[in-house]
């Protein structure tokens, strides 16, 4: 008896102690309160709102940087085309002997001041000449003259085109302005097409192109423009990035030398 009664006492006592394990058990697990939830739910947005500001600031980083790569680019290679075109105006190779002479009398021709361009701003157009073999889109002139054509053209699709015998030579231009140095009793002045009266004076020309990026919205919009040369200042809403190339070419070839009164004596 007193065996039996010491098996059912342990088992009493085991499942006594199981019974408080459990109870033990059950009072140490606590639950999320509601505004513990909350708060966690507000930390993990604001993470989340951190991560897509990051995302969003990198993507216009990138686009703007785009951008600027690619205007400076073709920017930098059409004015580079032009400079070294327009430098060769009166050009004659040294056998050759024309009516002019060694370089031609007329080495620009249909030069036009502020003409109006669809979407873009009025601009000017010249018409370089010199000997050579081709001119700027492939053609052989039958005379040895070649003769490149320089203005701005609308697209359909987009904004003007700077071309060259009708050939695109950089799209995205809204604005290209040419002034010419003439040489007066008071030094170099630069003046617009109309006033070129003697082109035996011409000395220099300065010329300059706006470039707009393709892509819209990579900068903040309602952004002003400086004048190109003496045109402008323009302003823009559509938030594109825009730059100004500008560059001044001396004319060594000119046929005529300049009246005797405008010459420096020693």
């Amino acid at each position: 008896m007193n065996t039996l009664a010491t098996k059912s006492m342990r088992i009493t006592h085991s499942a006594m102690g199981k019974q408080s394990m459990k109870s033990l058990s059950r009072s140490s697990i606590k639950a999320f309160t509601l505004v513990e939830m909350m708060v966690a739910m507000l930390i993990g947005l604001i993470i989340i709102a951190g991560i897509v500001m990051l995302f969003v600031s990198s993507k216009q980083t990138y686009r703007l940087n785009t951008a600027m790569t690619h205007v400076h680019d073709n920017g930098r290679f059409a004015m580079s085309y032009l400079v070294s075109d327009l430098r060769k105006a009166g050009w004659v190779d040294s056998d050759i002997e024309t009516v002019d002479g060694h370089s031609l009398a007329a080495p620009f021709d249909q030069l036009k001041d502020n003409v109006a361009v669809t979407g873009g701003k009025a601009s000017d157009s010249l018409t370089v000449r010199y000997y050579g073999e081709e001119n700027c889109i492939g053609d052989k002139p039958s005379d040895g003259v070649v003769q490149n054509q320089y203005q701005l053209e609308a697209t359909a699709d987009g904004l003007p085109e700077l071309k060259c015998n009708g050939a695109s030579l950089i799209k995205n231009v809204e604005s290209f302005q040419i002034r010419y140095g003439v040489l007066t009793a008071d030094g170099l002045k630069y003046v617009a097409s109309d006033s070129v009266s003697d082109i035996s004076l011409l000395q220099t020309l300065q010329i300059a192109f706006s470039v707009a990026s393709d892509e819209r919205n990579v900068i903040d919009k309602n952004v002003t423009l400086n004048g190109v040369l003496n045109e402008g200042p323009y302003t823009f809403s559509d938030g594109r990035y825009r730059k100004v190339f500008t560059s001044t070419i001396v004319l060594n070839n000119n046929g005529h030398q300049p009246p005797d009164s405008l010459l420096v004596s020693e």
